[in-house]
């Protein structure tokens, strides 16, 4: 290669790097102060541990706080006597129950007696807890990178979220997208806790006997169930699932061979205009709609897609109407008044404290590569920032949420990347020590590690392949991040091998250029 068109591929490469790896990793004001630039990093994601999560208490209908109880009695002593009358408190004294609720679990539908409602508060507390449960269900299925459901009292359910902040928004840089991550986690929290079973309805097209439990409050209109009363959900549905393809956000609904029946009757009715005026098929979970299909003509295969605007709400259909589907329902419809958010859970600087430890292990791989290889060294070191700049590019691309085993895992990317490398550099080094020429060391060299790093990369791939699809949450997250890097690694060995000749053609001293010494020059084969 020619001294010349070395020299420019050299400078295009790192002038290409370094400012990659400047935007991806420094946040400025821009002159002015009117507006700033947060970096690559900065936008990513970021897991509880590292900006906090969204959390809230979910009280069942029927259920309020003592604080609520105390302050409306205090403030409107008018309705105490009432109060007294309706509520009972609850063991442990932190809530009280509507009477009407524990009348749900009496024999004679009339828990007057102390006995009776106590038996009540327990089957109700119990119901709670199997909530949780479904609730805790729901979560996983969604998909989160970590989430928490317990019990507060025996008769709420704290529920936490991650926050979905990335940097800049936890830290304070972009406001706007504060709120919108706190409405984000809310929306989760809102469709995942709604109560009641799935149910199909149409306002022509229904079993008339069950109009009572069908019908909604929407301007008095009344809708019929699909179903009828003779089908759960279960016969129905064999599975609701999350679908993103072409940057189209979906649920893909399976059907059961009975269930194929029934909706492709259903919707060749509703379809029909001559039959009826509603020609869509709406999705509720209790008296909640979720989501609605229209119908053009007859649904006639095992599977169906339907479409929504992002993927944020696409998962929460698909975690919320797989699980009632499968007839984990919740026994209640819970409501809460506001969402909170907490500071981080590792420390309020555990990011920034994260990014600084990552820069410092690139720092001190560059140093040690310099201090052994010399200029070569300050190659690899180019390949190296190069190898993070991607990293974080991608991972940012794809829309991976950063967890503190996520920076590990990149961590252990770049330390395979470096592990590599630097086993390549040593084999050469013992076959210029051998008295090889460089060019031939550097053949033999790479040409003798090529299985091993192969193997070792295919190895990693399968790994980060099953982790990615068989896990979820943050490990799904740890293996397509692995994955990534494995991919990474591989391409940016070879980019190396090939940086190298490129910066070693203008060097007259090719072994200074590499740090290498030896005794004996003579080539042999």
């Amino acid at each position: 290669m020619g001294k010349i068109r070395s020299a420019i591929i050299t400078a295009i490469v790192a002038l290409a790097t370094l400012a990659l790896f400047f935007f991806g990793v420094v946040s400025f004001d821009l002159p002015g102060n009117i507006d700033r630039y947060n970096s690559i990093l900065a936008n990513i994601g970021l897991g509880s541990e590292l900006s906090g999560d969204v959390y809230t208490v979910l009280l069942p209908d029927g259920v309020i706080t003592a604080e609520e109880y105390d302050f409306t009695v205090a403030e409107e002593s008018s309705v105490a006597d009432e109060y007294a009358d309706t509520y009972v408190a609850a063991p442990g004294g932190a809530y009280y129950v509507d009477k009407a609720v524990l009348d749900v679990y009496a024999e004679d539908d009339i828990a007057d007696t102390e006995a009776e409602q106590q038996q009540a508060l327990g089957q109700l507390a119990e119901d709670i807890s199997r909530d949780a449960e479904v609730l805790a269900g729901r979560l996983a299925n969604r998909n989160l990178t970590s989430f928490t459901v317990g019990v507060l009292g025996g008769y709420g359910l704290r529920v936490s979220v991650p926050s979905g902040y990335d940097f800049a928004t936890y830290a304070g840089y972009d406001l706007d997208s504060r709120s919108v991550g706190l409405n984000a986690a809310s929306s989760i929290i809102g469709y995942l806790s709604r109560g009641g079973e799935l149910t199909l309805r149409n306002n022509d097209y229904g079993n008339r006997d069950a109009v009572t439990s069908a019908q909604t409050a929407d301007g008095g209109q009344v809708t019929y169930n699909i179903l009828g009363t003779s089908l759960e959900a279960g016969d129905v549905f064999k599975s609701v699932k999350y679908f993103a393809m072409g940057g189209v956000y979906g649920i893909r609904i399976t059907l059961t061979s009975e269930g194929r029946d029934v909706i492709s009757e259903a919707s060749a009715a509703i379809a029909d205009t001559n039959q009826s005026s509603d020609q869509t098929i709406r999705f509720y979970v209790g008296e909640s709609e979720v989501i609605s299909l229209t119908c053009e003509s007859a649904i006639t295969s095992a599977s169906f897609d339907i479409s929504v605007g992002d993927e944020a709400t696409a998962r929460n259909y698909a975690a919320l109407l797989n699980s009632a589907a499968s007839g984990d329902t919740l026994s209640f419809v819970y409501e809460y008044d506001e969402v909170v958010n907490a500071t981080a859970a590792g420390g309020e600087n555990t990011a920034l404290f994260l990014a600084v430890a990552a820069l410092v292990v690139l720092a001190a791989v560059i140093a040690f590569s310099v201090a052994r290889y010399r200029l070569l060294g300050l190659t690899f070191s180019l390949m190296a920032v190069l190898f993070s700049g991607i990293m974080i590019a991608v991972v940012y691309l794809v829309g991976i949420t950063l967890t503190v085993a996520g920076v590990f895992t990149a961590m252990l990317t770049l330390a395979l990347f470096t592990g590599c490398n630097f086993w390549s550099f040593e084999q050469i080094r013992r076959e210029s020590d051998a008295g090889r020429t460089l060019q031939a060391s550097v053949k033999t060299g790479y040409k003798k590690t090529f299985s091993g790093i192969l193997d070792l990369h295919i190895v990693l791939l399968v790994v980060s392949v099953l982790l990615t699809l068989v896990c979820r949450g943050a490990l799904s997250g740890c293996g397509m991040i692995l994955l990534i890097g494995t991919l990474a690694s591989y391409i940016l060995h070879w980019f190396t091998r090939f940086m190298w000749y490129a910066t070693m053609s203008p060097a007259r001293d090719k072994y200074k250029f590499c740090g290498f010494s030896r005794e004996a020059f003579d080539d042999y084969e």
